[in-house]
């Protein structure tokens, strides 16, 4: 039996990327301790002798709750904007070579899509994005983050 890691978030609607980029509507995420990335991300820069930056998400460490779906009751869209919500993460990482996670239980998180009247499972099962491989527009901005 794989053992969770409790921790809290505050749930964002429409969230802004970091350099501040409004994103596209029907998003949801909830931002997590940035702690967590910093940690993951550091392990996984010694792992790689420290040959490999790590870069931070442009959303920060989040899970995505919604990914760009139109809601069927939109008229609740932004009904848990600001909540406090807890959850639980697998402590060992997944990646597919572009993006790192951490996989996350949260039976609130589902409710609230049945609540938006998606389907309750995403079509990626929740997570949590705390690492993504660099892009030379990191690289000229210097974007990256341990």
């Amino acid at each position: 039996m794989n053992q969770y890691v409790p921790s809290v978030g505050r749930i964002r609607y429409s969230p802004k990327r970091l350099g501040d980029y409004v994103s596209e509507n029907w998003w949801l995420v909830v931002d997590c301790d940035p702690e967590i990335g910093r940690y993951y991300r550091h392990l996984f820069w010694l792992s790689t002798h420290k040959t490999y930056r790590p870069w931070r998400p442009k959303w920060r460490e989040h899970i995505s709750v919604c990914r760009n779906e139109t809601p069927q009751n939109r008229s609740i869209w932004e009904a848990h904007a600001g909540k406090k919500v807890i959850f639980f993460y697998e402590p060992m990482p997944k990646t597919n070579g572009t993006y790192w996670w951490l996989d996350v239980q949260c039976e609130l998180l589902l409710d609230i899509r049945e609540e938006l009247g998606l389907p309750r499972q995403p079509e990626y099962p929740l997570h949590l994005t705390f690492c993504r491989r660099g892009t030379d527009e990191d690289f000229e901005h210097q974007n990256f983050a341990l």
